[in-house]
């Protein structure tokens, strides 16, 4: 009976570990990156394409995984396996000592350099024209440490190089430094710009988390495999053509409007706008979408995010105002008032950019839908703001309040639900709808964890085309319209309020 108990249990465990070893081939290879350095990762349409792409993807074929792509800022793709959220990050990433300490390397597959970009009226000479200047470069990569460490300075940092070359032509910094790849990208079609000789050599590789030998060995492998049959050079031609075409039209554009002449100045600035809304918005992409595409999509993100969050964090708040108010008032629940006063303290002294990458790489590092992270980070930075202007509501009603409820044989709850609250909201609701307002701007930032939402797009849309004012216009615009619908909105909330005599606030009688 023994024998047959501990066979049944070598079989269970034999079952048992042949399902965890099936499971974790299956599972997912994601490699981290920032779509925006062409021709190492761009977008195609809503696929993200490019060398580091196909790289990252052999290396998956090689493990037999199923393979992803997560887009999000160049600040986050170390982070991102760092923390587990992806097993790669290739995003043309220099190796350095101080990313080794924080990650392992792969065996580099390509070697290129920095160069400056510069303006053709300020000619560029020697490195030593550099000092003391204001260089412009992209934030964390290895430019930033040049700036840095060789000429001893702080550089303007810019979230892209195409954001720093358009600083550049506004007279924001006098130079800028760049990988060889992008500085390529902003200065074609643009008759203002030249480029230097290299500043210094470097070699871009694959990052991933330490203690991974065995997924290590495989990316070494695959990036031999890839040189020795020729299919990384053939990567990097076919790349190299396709993201030169990014930017054709816009170049195009720019040298018929050098040619109309001053006399038809306005006509050549027409046709430059219609050719920059066709580029940026109605050019059709490889998959048949156009890049306005970009912008409706992440406009559904932002509406998703902020109507979630406002939501999430009207409930919160109620619950910690009354908590709050009562403990003030009456000495009810010290112990949940105490537990209230440290997540306001906290959410209200930290920065909502930190409370999403902590909830992103910590909190949640488990949970794969970024949506339900972003509506969960900003639902609970919200709750504290609104908790304290419900709050400010909930003592502004008088007392007797409470008592007539009480008197009435309502329950505390009963009274403060039906009673105190409605009448709290109506005192505070230009402050909770500035605090929408607020809410719904601030979401601008879940590119930080790879959402596309309506400011990510309009990034996307510049990194593709490298015009730079357009998009952003546009964005903007967008952003404008959605505010004043809503603030059109509230206008109406309040004056139907004040017209049926329910605004204690605006109510004379």
């Amino acid at each position: 009976m023994k024998a047959m108990r501990t066979s049944k249990l070598l079989s269970l465990c034999g079952v048992w570990t042949l399902m965890v070893g099936l499971a974790s081939a299956a599972q997912t290879l994601t490699m981290a990156t920032e779509a925006t350095f062409p021709p190492y990762e761009f977008l195609r349409g809503q696929e993200v394409v490019g060398i580091d792409v196909e790289l990252s993807r052999a290396v998956a074929q090689r493990l037999n995984r199923p393979f992803a792509v997560e887009n999000m800022d160049f600040d986050s793709v170390i982070p991102a396996v760092i923390s587990g959220k992806a097993q790669l990050a290739a995003s043309g990433i220099t190796v350095t000592p101080d990313r080794k300490k924080n990650v392992d390397f792969s065996e580099p597959y390509v070697t290129t350099g920095i160069v400056a970009i510069y303006p053709k009226t300020t000619p560029y000479t020697a490195p030593e024209q550099l000092k003391g200047k204001k260089i412009g470069v992209q934030g964390g990569t290895t430019s930033d440490t040049y700036v840095l460490e060789q000429l001893k300075q702080e550089p303007e940092r810019f979230k892209t190089t195409a954001e720093a070359c358009a600083a550049m032509l506004a007279g924001r910094c006098a130079f800028v430094i760049a990988d060889i790849a992008p500085a390529k990208n902003c200065v074609k079609g643009e008759a203002r710009l030249a480029l230097s000789g290299f500043l210094s050599s470097e070699s871009y590789a694959i990052a991933v988390a330490k203690g991974q030998p065995e997924l290590l060995a495989a990316v070494n492998a695959t990036i031999a495999a890839a040189k020795a049959d020729g299919r990384l050079a053939k990567w990097v031609d076919d790349y190299t053509a396709e993201s030169d075409k990014l930017k054709e039209v816009a170049a195009s554009s720019a040298e018929a409007s050098a040619k109309s002449g001053v006399a038809a100045w306005l006509s050549a600035q027409w046709r430059a706008l219609c050719d920059d809304v066709y580029l940026c918005f109605l050019k059709k992409a490889a998959d048949g979408s156009s890049r306005g595409m970009y912008l409706v999509r992440g406009l559904g993100i932002t509406l998703e995010v902020a109507l979630a969050s406002i939501l999430l964090g009207l409930m919160l708040g109620f619950f910690v105002a009354v908590i709050r108010s009562s403990h003030d008032k009456y000495g009810y629940f010290p112990v949940m008032n105490a537990v209230a006063k440290v997540y306001l303290t906290i959410i209200r002294g930290t920065p909502m950019v930190v409370q999403l990458l902590i909830t992103y790489y910590i909190i949640l590092r488990s949970v794969d839908s970024k949506v339900l992270i972003a509506i969960l980070a900003f639902g609970i930075n919200s709750g504290a703001y609104q908790a304290e202007i419900m709050r400010a509501g909930i003592v502004s009603i008088d007392p007797g309040q409470m008592e007539a409820g009480r008197a009435l044989g309502l329950s505390y709850w009963q009274t403060m639900l039906k009673i105190i609250l409605p009448q709290a909201v109506r005192n505070v609701l230009p402050a909770l709808g500035n605090e929408f307002i607020v809410l719904m701007k601030d979401t601008s930032i879940v590119g930080y964890i790879a959402l596309i939402d309506l400011a990510k797009g309009g990034d996307i849309i510049r990194s593709q085309t490298y015009s730079v004012y357009l998009p952003y216009l546009t964005v903007a615009a967008i952003y404008l319209v959605l505010v004043m619908s809503f603030t059109w909105l509230l206008g109406r909330l309040e004056r139907y309020l004040r017209n049926t005599g329910a605004d204690p606030v605006h109510n004379d009688s």
